[in-house]
């Protein structure tokens, strides 16, 4: 809980909002999708995922692990959703270790280059901020978006290299 309170003192400091951000693709994301209403009494991961889906037009979502009740919430808000074992367009990990990240992120076949990865709680505890940094540090990473509550992780080949934190 202490790590959690510090964390968002640093990160309050550390972060900005989209006048920070010079990539057109991420500053679209934060100002048409992110900033936008509506904005739902759910968790802020919670409706940061339903909120990419509708800004992306994605249909299939990944969860890990399976989360009947997020699934129900997804679908109040999102009425044509498909949720699979595998998904090349959306995967949603709540909680994440380094077995997770292994296997729907590096070893993840499915991954393709308009793949979004959400990872929930990364600044849960001090190792899941660690195992975030581990990712944003993996050679197919090219875009990370740290939103405190959750991490965007996006695979564009055509982008640079770019980690960005920014305050909803």
């Amino acid at each position: 809980m202490l790590y959690r309170l510090f964390a968002f003192i640093r990160f309050q400091l550390s972060s900005s909002n989209q006048h920070g951000v010079h990539s057109p693709f991420v500053y679209s994301y934060i100002t048409k999708c992110l900033y936008t209403a509506p904005h739902y009494k759910i968790p802020k991961s919670h409706n940061i995922l339903i909120k990419t889906m509708a800004y992306f037009n994605l249909c299939r979502v990944q969860l890990v692990p399976n989360n009947i009740s997020l699934q129900k919430e997804i679908t109040n808000h999102l009425k044509e959703v498909t949720f699979t074992i595998t998904s090349n367009e959306l995967i949603f990990i709540d909680l994440a270790d380094r077995a997770a990240v292994d296997e729907w992120i590096v070893h993840n076949g499915h991954i393709a280059n308009d793949t979004v990865v959400i990872v929930n709680g990364i600044y849960r505890t001090g190792n899941s901020h660690k195992l975030w940094k581990d990712i944003k540090e993996l050679k197919q990473v090219k875009v990370t978006i740290d939103l405190f509550y959750c991490g965007l992780v996006f695979f564009r080949r055509e982008q640079v290299k770019e980690h960005f934190k920014i305050r909803i």
